[in-house]
């Protein structure tokens, strides 16, 4: 990972001259999955930390516009806060700038997964196994990254353990942002880089063969449930984030994914104690393709 400039952003920030919150220098137009969107900043120190942030696949943005979805953070100068607009309106203030830019990076994710036009965020791990995917939808603190981990641990493909980028074929593209591991009894994140585990990163989209809602249960008995495809489409949609914008759109692609995936459901124990059991189930299943 890149290192943090010597000099602290709030330092800079302080000492800066009264004046315009942004000028054309601390502005950056980027594009994420489709959607168009702007940073602006009061320093260039602090444009780049909010860089950091923006969605895995930003790239800038060939084509800016006037009218393009603008995140501004401001300094606290005279005030105790941080802030943090959106079109001009205040969304979010924090006395922490850490805390404030953990809020940036939630709000630019959420907004590129509802506007997508080609793709569907469903909330979920992913990995692949001779060439298809496993699905592993949760909501945050259901153990996605850990079984994650496992299952890249046990060789295979990292793919995110944050979103499945479904398109409208159903195919699964990479979304590889770093795995992030809690420490025991830690609310906390950690980034845990890929070849730390001596996994491999997915390049390139590929079906969905399996998709598994599970969450860790201390003592939990691994016993998987087959589920219909009309109840797995049910079940991904309390984990998508496009669902208001475009149903049926998501239903569509849901539609698509079911037409060559399985489905299953379980509590788990230790994430170890269900990898073997996972990766089986596509192997066994690809000897008949």
């Amino acid at each position: 990972m890149k290192e943090e400039p010597g000099i602290t952003v709030a330092e800079h920030i302080l000492s800066a001259p009264a004046g315009p919150a942004v000028d054309a220098a601390c502005t950056i137009d980027l594009v994420s999955w489709g959607v168009p969107f702007r940073l602006a900043a009061e320093t260039p120190i602090l444009l780049d930390r909010m860089r950091k942030l923006a969605p895995f696949g930003s790239v800038p943005c060939p084509h800016p516009s006037a009218s393009a979805h603008t995140v501004a953070l401001h300094g606290p100068h005279s005030r105790t806060e941080f802030q943090l607009f959106c079109n001009q309106e205040l969304i979010a203030e924090e006395v922490s700038l850490d805390a404030l830019l953990d809020q940036l990076g939630g709000h630019l994710i959420i907004h590129v997964a509802e506007h997508a036009p080609d793709y569907i965020f469903v909330h979920a791990g992913v990995v692949a196994w001779r060439g298809r995917a496993i699905i592993l939808p949760g909501v945050s603190f259901a153990g996605k990254s850990s079984l994650v981990a496992e299952l890249v641990r046990a060789g295979a493909t990292y793919y995110s353990d944050e979103f499945a980028l479904i398109d409208q074929e159903g195919l699964v593209h990479p979304f590889l942002r770093e795995l992030r591991m809690r420490r025991p009894d830690r609310p906390e994140q950690m980034p845990v880089p890929i070849d730390q585990l001596q996994g491999l990163a997915g390049t390139g989209a590929i079906p969905i063969g399996l998709i598994v809602f599970t969450q860790f249960e201390a003592n939990a008995r691994w016993t998987p449930e087959p589920l219909s495809p009309g109840r797995a489409a049910l079940e991904l949609l309390l984990h998508t984030l496009p669902v208001q914008r475009t149903p049926a759109r998501v239903l569509a692609t849901f539609s698509a994914v079911m037409n060559r995936a399985r489905a299953w459901r379980s509590p788990r124990g230790e994430a170890t104690d269900v990898v073997s059991s996972l990766l089986s189930a596509l192997e066994a299943e690809g000897e008949l393709l």
